[in-house]
This record gives structure tokens, C-alpha cells and sequence, in this order.
């Protein structure tokens, strides 16, 4: 599968992008040593991820440039099983939420726009045929 040089860099400029913000959000939050340590994190996956995508599948995946039809299958059922387990862990955080006596907002909301997400993917992949 041939790729572009830009869809080559795509994943690790997503994921520098995102250790920027964690980054910028805790300096914000008054914790900028925290943001320092997610954003070298977010660096150390991306510098993995682009020296191991020539030579490991599953880093190709991670990279977004699965080989063939079969690995990008995994990365179908990856992602359905890690939003399966968010899912879960939302509503398990709403429920000892409540249980504690506190207004469980932050799960529900979590869980509510895991919900709408799905029906509107489910809705817009029958549209679509």
C-alpha cells in the first residue's frame, strides 16, 4: 500500500499536537511539570511509532498504514473494544457517582456522547448502504 508523505507524518504530528495541549492545559492548571511528562510521552509514541512502522506491522497499524484488508480489520475491533471498555468505565464511574451521593454529570455526559456517536455512526453507515 503506497502512502503520502503527509499521511506517512500524520499520526505522530496528531500525537506531538496532543502532548502540546496536555502540555498546555496542565501549565494552565497550575501543573506544568505533569503536562511536561505527558507530552514527552506523546513524543516517545511518535518517535516508536514512525521508526517501527517499516518493520512491525502492528506499528504500522498504530501509525495508521495497516498492510492489508486483515490488519485493518484489527484496528476496526481495537477500536470497538477500547470504546466498548470507555463505555463501561463511564457508566461504572456514573453509578459509584451517584452512589456517593454526588450528581455523576461528568460519566453521564461521557457516556451520553458515546451513545449518541454510536447511533449517529450506525444511522449514517445504513444511510450511506
Amino acid at each position: 500500500m503506497e502512502t503520502t508523505m503527509g499521511a506517512k507524518w500524520a499520526v505522530p504530528a496528531i500525537g506531538i499536537a496532543s502532548g502540546l495541549l496536555l502540555f498546555a492545559a496542565s501549565a494552565i492548571g497550575g501543573q506544568p511539570v505533569l503536562g511536561l511528562g505527558m507530552l514527552a510521552i506523546m513524543v516517545i509514541y511518535s518517535i516508536l511509532v514512525v521508526g517501527l512502522s517499516g518493520r512491525s506491522e502492528t506499528a504500522g497499524i498504530l501509525a495508521g498504514r495497516p498492510a492489508d484488508e486483515r490488519l485493518a480489520s484489527f484496528n476496526v475491533v481495537a477500536t470497538a473494544v477500547a470504546g466498548t471498555v470507555a463505555i463501561v468505565v463511564a457508566i461504572a464511574g456514573f453509578l459509584v457517582s451517584i452512589a456517593r451521593g454526588e450528581s455523576g454529570m461528568d460519566f453521564a455526559l461521557v457516556a451520553a456522547a458515546a451513545g449518541i456517536a454510536y447511533l449517529v455512526a450506525i444511522g449514517w453507515l445504513r444511510w450511506r448502504g
